[in-house]
């Protein structure tokens, strides 16, 4: 069966699935798209990030409670900060959002795998 995906781009898809599949304990592929939302854009609010992901902001407000580290995804997963709320310098009733030393640490860990595995 023929793909229409070059060599270098299947490789980079592998490199990408390869990645996130060792986070999925942790976090689904939504809350990694809000991830590397509030990686790319520090101190959104709930409400922007909804937007910016298009979903529901009650979707998005679950998804930030995980990343919160205050769900367990796992019976076998200890829950991890991978964001931290601060109140917003704009406007003292929101919580502004940003990455933890976890959140960063996973990012970069990702980006490392898939410029790895895209070598490969």
């Amino acid at each position: 069966m023929k793909t229409d995906f070059t060599i270098s781009e299947a490789s980079r898809l592998d490199a990408i699935f390869e990645a996130f599949s060792k986070c999925q304990a942790e976090i689904s592929l939504p809350q990694a798209l809000a991830l590397i939302v509030i990686a790319r854009n520090p101190g959104l609010s709930v409400n922007e990030l909804a937007e910016r992901l298009d979903q529901p902001q009650q979707t998005v407000s679950r998804h930030v409670s995980v990343l919160l580290g205050r769900y367990q995804m796992s019976e076998t997963v200890v829950p991890r900060a991978f964001i931290r709320q601060e109140i917003s310098a704009n406007d003292p009733r929101s919580r502004a959002l940003f990455l933890s030393p976890d959140g960063q640490s996973l990012l970069k860990a990702v980006v490392a795998d898939t410029k790895t595995n895209a070598k490969d």
